[in-house]
């Protein structure tokens, strides 16, 4: 087993510990296959081969079903619950292929897909053995694809830049481009948090100081 699959092994206990949270995390699933179904269809619309512009549209398209499913699954469990659904996903768009350029793209996909595959793999045996087929089911359903999707990107990986060395070297500097976009997320993220609780504390820090010269200054009467 991969490392990633020995984490997602040892932390599936506390990801799926409720209701409330397996909903949550099928949720945020359908917003990033939804978000991957929005990149590719654009991926197909600037492509300028039909053969790969094909390929990218039959993807978007079962991405957009893997939302479905995964929004449809959330909603029923939070109907267990009591609590209202979340309703359809609605992701944001990065553009990546226009940003990247196609083989940074299918570099970047391709490992979103054997990512997604080894999790998932992961997530179907561990609802299998605790008695949710239903759940089960639905990861059975994706993985088909995700399995497909992993093949046929990294065969259109090697061929667009020119041999396994070229690809092995465009998934490498993906991992580069992922994390630097990771920690630029959080640094906004970070960022925000850190103003708003520098600003508390100058608050807090300038409040004496302004009752006292509040205190100091002679109070007069009638107009000045």
């Amino acid at each position: 087993m991969s490392l990633r699959g020995a984490v997602a092994r040892l932390t599936s206990l506390f990801v799926w510990r409720s209701l409330g949270h397996t909903a949550a995390k099928l949720h945020g699933f359908a917003l990033a296959e939804q978000g991957s179904a929005i990149d590719l269809s654009m991926a197909a619309q600037l492509a300028g081969d039909p053969e790969r512009a094909a390929m990218y549209l039959q993807h978007a398209m079962d991405e957009s079903r893997h939302a479905v499913m995964f929004a449809r699954r959330a909603a029923e469990l939070q109907s267990k619950r009591g609590m209202p659904s979340y309703g359809a996903p609605r992701a944001d768009v990065d553009h990546l292929y226009g940003m990247l350029g196609e083989i940074a793209f299918l570099a970047f996909v391709h490992r979103g897909e054997r990512r997604a595959r080894t999790q998932f793999e992961v997530y179907q045996r561990y609802f299998e053995a605790h008695g949710d087929a239903k759940t089960a089911s639905i990861f059975a359903r994706v993985l088909d694809d995700e399995r497909q999707h992993e093949r046929y990107t990294h065969a259109l990986l090697v061929r667009l830049s020119g041999g396994e060395a070229e690809a092995a070297r465009a998934l490498r500097a993906s991992v580069r481009w992922e994390l630097k976009r990771t920690w630029l997320r959080h640094g906004r993220a970070l960022s925000n948090h850190a103003f708003t609780l520098s600003m508390w504390l100058l608050y807090l820090v300038i409040a004496p100081f302004a009752l006292l010269m509040r205190a100091r200054t002679p109070r007069t009467s009638g107009w000045r």
